[in-house]
């Protein structure tokens, strides 16, 4: 006796009956939420703030790690304090993501480490210190910024589905912001790329959908890691400051977030128990774009 017995095979093949977990409904969240023998590349791997709380967070719960960053010493120094840590194997490669050629052979050489691929987390991106008014931007800086935040997340994603589509499984998860759904002053280029992000995010996920690969964003509000930190000790410049206050006083959770409160959804929807949470972009800002 199962589930579908009764419902007409035409019915259970239009709506993909025969798709639906009902194994949930006799397991514990615990068991939803195990990563254990998952096998993620996290690209920007090596940064103080979310890279290195994604890598960690993952290999406390058992998943096989590789932490991808240009700055291999970086990578390394995340990968080695969290394979200690959690007593996890994580692994560290030296990867620019704008860069096609050298995402799409790092990422196999991550899959060939790991045994394969599972999660990829295109976490790689940042303001690079360029905020102000976008009538001050130079031509350069728009680039660095487009291609960082957004042409690598189109590369990792790309290389990403090289491996997963062949399997058919596997979870993609972009890192976005919470300025991708809202203004700010002095962030245009930067928040007009999230947007692009979380609009990539929709669009391919609606492509994936008749495969076993689940595409979703997350979009953090302003996390208080060692650049944070950095720029309200006085060592950030007006615009910088200013996006800040900003943010500050839309939220409704009365607080910014540490990194690690980020990365706890990110685990959450790379497991089983997230699976369903599909095609949009999840919001973890205490309220910044409600």
């Amino acid at each position: 006796m199962t589930e579908l017995d009764g419902i007409a095979p035409d019915v259970v093949n239009r709506f993909h009956l025969d798709r639906l977990p009902f194994h949930q409904a006799r397991s514990s969240l615990d068991e939803l939420t195990r990563l254990t023998g998952t096998r993620v590349v996290v690209t920007g791997g090596g940064g103080a703030d979310l890279g290195q709380a994604v890598v960690h967070r993952f290999a406390s719960l058992g998943a096989r790690v590789t932490a991808l960053d240009v700055d291999l010493a970086a990578a390394r120094h995340v990968a080695e304090e969290a394979a200690n840590r959690w007593d996890a194997e994580v692994f560290a490669l030296q990867a620019d993501v704008t860069d096609w050629d050298d995402v799409h052979a790092t990422v196999g050489r991550a899959a060939e480490l790991m045994g394969g691929l599972d999660v990829v987390i295109n976490n790689a991106g940042g303001g690079l210190k360029l905020h102000g008014p976008f009538s001050a931007l130079e031509p350069d800086g728009m680039r660095r910024l487009v291609d960082l935040n957004l042409v690598g997340v189109l590369y990792s994603t790309r290389a990403a589905l090289d491996h997963m589509l062949a399997q058919d499984s596997g979870r993609i998860i972009t890192i976005a912001s919470e300025g991708g759904k809202i203004s700010l002053d002095g962030l245009a280029v930067y928040n007009a790329c999230k947007s692009a992000a979380i609009g990539f995010t929709r669009n391919l996920a609606r492509e994936l959908r008749d495969t076993g690969v689940g595409v979703v964003a997350v979009c953090p509000g302003v996390m208080v890691g060692p650049h944070a930190l950095s720029r309200l000790a006085g060592n950030g410049s007006a615009a910088s400051i200013s996006a800040l206050e900003q943010s500050f006083d839309r939220l409704t959770a009365g607080r910014f977030s540490l990194p690690e409160e980020v990365a706890n959804m990110v685990a959450f929807l790379a497991g089983e128990a997230g699976a369903y949470v599909d095609g949009t972009a999840v919001s973890v800002g205490g309220g910044l774009s409600d």
